[in-house]
């Protein structure tokens, strides 16, 4: 099979890329050279997508499946309308923020935002709620995919949290880092709270089976606890971590930022619909995910190979150790 990925140095492009060449396949992954090195075995095309003479080449080879995870419906449009003369299929990664009301309960029923794929550049309707413009975005995107290749020759994949090896998001390093560290580490919500992860590898699993149609693409119904995360994430790590589960409330008053302070950590009394992706329909077209350990390991391994040690990123800092040893002393339980 003749792959095409745009991207494929970093996370999730790079895992299609991996996976592609350890399967046999011909792949060539198109990319500016700026971010990662290159995937061993993989034919590399340097350009920047958002400049169609660099785009041009890619018109005159067949690819039997192109994976994009591209952010602006203009540049997606691009590249779709280009590649479908000549591409059989195509993979997009959109996002689970194309329901409009996600995180609500209800998200499911109130639809996806309408997205439009002819947007230009950073143009954006004035009324979306705040935040929505990525998933507002991602749709348009999907609806340039799918206008381009069909319905049949698509798939939309609106994925959950992410993990994995080469992740530079890092929600789930700063976990390990944090556990790594051990003593008595802030656990927040509850430890039967449930969690829904996918591991990038799944995902490229996934999008090579080409399977047509939109689908939620994260972690299993009942996949793991936050207490059986927090407890894996301590064996895999080696370290003496004593979990204080620090209540929901108590955080909110603290003023501590979710998501982003504490990573995959959210209120449960505001965002009931975190963990409540459909993945039926994916699982029935092929999805499968690996255990939650078996990537907390892999995800332990690449970070104790990082030079000069594993860093958070700028977007998931994480909750600085003085804040927590603040919050740690003021909880009463």
């Amino acid at each position: 099979m003749e792959i095409l990925v745009f991207g494929g140095t970093v996370f999730l492009s790079r895992a299609v890329a991996e996976l592609g060449v350890a399967r046999g396949h011909n792949v060539t992954t198109f990319n500016r050279g700026r971010t990662g090195p290159p995937v061993a075995g993989a034919r590399t095309i340097t350009g920047d997508r958002t400049n169609p003479a660099d785009l041009t080449p890619l018109a005159d080879a067949h690819y039997d499946l192109v994976f994009d995870t591209g952010y602006l419906p203009e540049v997606v449009k691009a590249s779709a309308e280009l590649l479908a003369p000549t591409a059989g299929h195509y993979a997009y990664t959109s996002s689970i923020n194309a329901y409009s009301a996600w995180p609500q309960a209800d998200y499911h029923q109130q639809g996806s935002y309408d997205g439009d794929p002819d947007a230009v550049g950073e143009q954006v309707p004035d009324d979306l709620p705040e935040g929505g413009e990525y998933g507002w975005r991602k749709v348009g995107a999907e609806r340039a995919v799918q206008r381009a290749f069909g319905e049949h020759r698509c798939s939309l994949l609106r994925a959950g949290l992410i993990v994995g090896p080469n992740d530079r998001v890092g929600r789930l390093p700063w976990w390990l880092d944090r556990v790594a560290r051990g003593g008595r580490t802030l656990a927040p919500g509850k430890a039967e709270d449930e969690l829904r992860l996918i591991d990038a590898r799944d995902i490229a699993e996934f999008a090579l089976l080409q399977a047509p149609g939109t689908f939620e693409v994260t972690g299993p119904a009942h996949q793991i606890s936050r207490g059986q995360l927090l407890a894996e994430a301590r064996e895999v790590t080696g370290s003496d971590a004593e979990f204080v589960w620090v209540g929901d409330d108590y955080l909110v008053q603290a003023g501590v930022e979710g998501w982003t302070e504490l990573p995959l950590w959210l209120p449960a009394a505001e965002a009931p619909g975190l963990w409540a992706s459909d993945t039926a329909p994916a699982e029935a077209a092929g999805l499968a995910c690996r255990p939650v350990r078996h990537t907390l390991l892999d995800t332990w391994d690449w970070m104790s190979g990082i030079e000069g040690g594993w860093q958070p990123a700028e977007r998931t800092p994480g909750l600085a150790p003085e804040r927590e040893r603040e919050l740690l002393a003021g909880w009463t339980g």
